[in-house]
């Protein structure tokens, strides 16, 4: 899957952590969006997952102050 990104909204998020999953699992780069990529209580489940030092990128996003 070289090449192939996919941008995850609300990542930290239940549902979307196991899409996460899946596609980091599928060779994906995921770009996700979280509303503090620093904030480990919310982000660690996500950075330790296998591929995320390679293909996850965590964005700032949240709805109501926009993406940084």
């Amino acid at each position: 899957m070289s090449g192939k990104v996919v941008c995850v909204t609300g990542a930290s998020g239940y549902i979307a952590s196991w899409l996460v999953k899946l596609l980091l699992q599928k060779g994906y780069a995921v770009k996700g969006s979280v509303r503090d990529p620093e904030e480990p209580k919310k982000t660690e489940h996500l950075r330790q997952l296998e591929g995320a030092n390679e293909r996850l990128h965590l964005l700032k996003g949240n709805l109501l102050e926009g993406f940084i």
